[in-house]
């Protein structure tokens, strides 16, 4: 179990930040199913603190996201989706921060600033107009990914030039951004494609309530399939299998396919080794970057927290899981101590030893248990559900980590250990 727990630790990272009234706490991991990690999440994304006194801050406002990418049927390889990610992640924030100060302001967002106090910025607007610029955000830093895509396909471009402009367009990634400020303890969250976020509350009885806070955004989505409907009504096999021309989600960066005319494409595909062209697009576009978003009001009082998770997770767990498996962990852990993060030595002995006393650490529910006493000649691994409640563990000094672990198998060693040793492609089925 060892190698299990190096893979789980290897990205995982705590953060603690000082508020005025408590302490707020990000636990994140990361698990890859491609060669390259498509996904890209950036525990902290942009922070702001203010001096209390001498040597102590408080946290103003913080900004967590996590970016999803996806190859849009392979430009370069099949796993080019991590450009798209790694550009959101660098300067998605930017353009949210230049948004909302030109909307403060009443100038353009050519002459706003890359930094500024976004908690300043946030006073005085009003709830429909911060939705309004975080929106405009993401649709100007699609249109921009877009633009200069196509002015490389159109244009007199070097490939080298060319392959830099369109790498990040070919592929795609979801974003799902929240912002939280500390002042009015209110939590926005921009939801593009199926990454997914849900809040945890403690109801008067004392139990763990799930708040989604996002609705997944594929052909699945009832909306959005009447939403794609209503905008090309003249294609009535746009939507098979809950996708979209094959693409499994409503809404994206970059997957410049499903957004441009078939003569880019085609100029695309003759100059530059373009993917092959979408043979029922008629009406692009049919994906877009605007996001929906989610306003909440935190409450620590009542112990809220919140999970926010690309698709891999809850193809394994569902969001009521979730909630019940980081509600344990909170029963039994001081959100106040950071963990150590520190890898398990190598080591020889593949047994498996919890991090505490096993009779406290198991859920009530929970008895921890070995597959290999009920191996069959017929068992077929491939029927066996992962995050099976009656296997769910609590070994993990981070809550992510935790939520990962489980999603996988919890106690079914047997399960953890096969589906980690994976390699790809077939890893990405397995996680």
């Amino acid at each position: 179990m060892n190698f299990v727990n190096h893979i789980l630790l290897e990205s995982a990272k705590s953060n603690l930040f000082d508020l005025p009234n408590g302490t707020l706490r990000f636990d994140s991991t990361r698990l890859s199913s491609n060669a390259y990690r498509e996904e890209r999440d950036i525990a902290v994304l942009c922070t702001e603190h203010v001096l209390n006194e001498p040597g102590a801050s408080a946290l103003r406002w913080a900004a967590f996201g996590i970016f999803d990418g996806h190859a849009s049927i392979a430009f370069f390889d099949d796993y080019s989706g991590h450009n798209t990610a790694h550009l959101l992640s660098s300067v998605l924030m930017e353009y949210v921060i230049r948004e909302v100060q030109a909307t403060k302001l009443g100038i353009s967002v050519l002459e706003s600033e890359k930094f500024g106090s976004l908690a300043d910025l946030l006073k005085g607007i009003s709830p429909e107009m911060i939705d309004q610029s975080i929106k405009n955000a993401f649709l100007r830093l699609d249109n921009d990914l877009i633009g200069l895509a196509s002015e490389a396909i159109l244009g007199a471009t070097t490939l080298n030039g060319a392959m830099s402009d369109l790498s990040c367009a070919y592929a795609g990634s979801c974003a799902l951004l929240a912002i939280y400020e500390a002042a009015t303890q209110l939590l926005r969250v921009a939801c593009v494609g199926d990454s997914r976020a849900v809040l945890g509350r403690r109801n008067a009885a004392g139990r763990w309530e799930t708040i989604p806070l996002t609705i997944d955004q594929t052909g699945f989505n009832v909306d959005e399939a009447a939403r794609l409907k209503a905008e090309h009504p003249n294609e009535p096999n746009l939507i098979t299998d809950g996708r979209v021309l094959g693409m499994a989600v409503t809404r994206a960066f970059g997957d410049i396919s499903w957004k441009v005319s078939r003569k880019l494409q085609e100029v695309a595909q003759i100059r530059f080794f373009g993917r092959a062209i979408l043979p029922e697009s008629l009406s692009p576009p049919y994906l877009t970057a605007e996001p929906v978003i989610t306003t909440m009001k935190f409450e620590p009082e009542k112990g809220d927290f919140l999970i926010m998770a690309s698709d891999g997770l809850w193809e394994n767990l569902t969001s009521e899981q979730a909630v019940a498996l980081v509600g344990k962990w909170l029963d039994l852990n001081n959100v106040e101590d950071a963990p150590s993060l520190v890898l398990p030595e190598d080591s020889d002995d593949d047994t498996y030893e919890p991090f505490m006393e096993e009779s406290t650490r198991v859920l009530p529910f929970t008895t921890k248990q070995r597959p290999s006493n009920n191996l069959t000649p017929d068992m077929a691994y491939t029927n066996v559900a992962y995050a099976d409640e009656k296997n769910f563990v609590v070994v993990d000094d981070n809550a992510a980590t935790h939520l990962a672990r489980n999603a996988l198998g919890g106690a079914q060693e047997d399960l953890l250990c096969g589906i980690f040793s994976a390699d790809p492609p077939l890893r990405r089925k397995l996680r």
